[in-house]
């Protein structure tokens, strides 16, 4: 169920040049949660510089089947302490 989460984007708070790991993690399986109805675990390797273009991956575990899919996380836009970016699986 994961595999099929399309582009999308969300914002959050971004501190000082980076968002940070927990943050990002939150914010990742929330949307997960409220946009596809799949409670999902989530794991990032770092904080996320908050900067266009900056990208990690992290790997979101669906809770109740334990699937695996690995997230890209793309920063498209920082406007007023506010980061937007992309979540796509990983190909």
């Amino acid at each position: 169920m994961l595999a099929a989460v399309p582009v999308l984007a969300i914002g959050l708070t971004a501190c000082s040049s980076s968002i940070g790991q927990d943050e990002l993690e939150t914010q990742v399986a929330g949307t997960l949660e409220s946009r596809f109805g799949v409670a999902a675990g989530v794991s990032c390797p770092g904080d996320l510089d908050a900067e266009v273009d900056a990208t990690t991956e992290c790997t979101a575990t669906e809770i109740d089947t334990g699937e695996e899919v690995v997230l890209r996380i793309t920063v498209t836009s920082v406007e007023d302490g506010a980061a937007e970016f992309d979540i796509a699986p990983v190909d």
